[in-house]
């Protein structure tokens, strides 16, 4: 017996997931993942591509996900000691003079 523990947008997500779950020893299967290609001719929910373990594993697979799914905390914006441009923290390397960002 198996249970779901995730319901992916896509079946490249579903075997990202499935990959993480695997990586720390937790056997995940897909189901679903060919009907995606159906959508529209069957119903949404029925389409979309699930993620299934051992009931055992279900709460360490579902801790997991959860922080495998949760979104990195937003960087400081930071100024260019070279050229001095203000420069979004998501970047590593000044857009203006491509000088990297200094260590913290």
């Amino acid at each position: 017996m198996k249970v779901r523990v995730y319901i992916a947008d896509t079946p490249a997500e579903a075997w990202h997931i499935r990959n993480v779950l695997e990586q720390h020893n937790i056997v995940a299967h897909l189901r679903n993942e060919t009907l995606f290609g159906a959508t529209g001719e069957i119903p949404v929910l029925e389409s979309l591509p699930e993620v299934w373990v051992a009931p055992g594993d279900a709460a360490e697979a579902e801790a997991l996900i959860k922080q495998n799914r949760r979104q990195p905390e937003p960087s400081a914006n930071w100024r260019c000691e070279q050229c001095g441009e203000s420069i979004e923290g998501v970047f590593a390397v000044c857009w203006r003079c491509g000088a990297p960002a200094a260590e913290p």
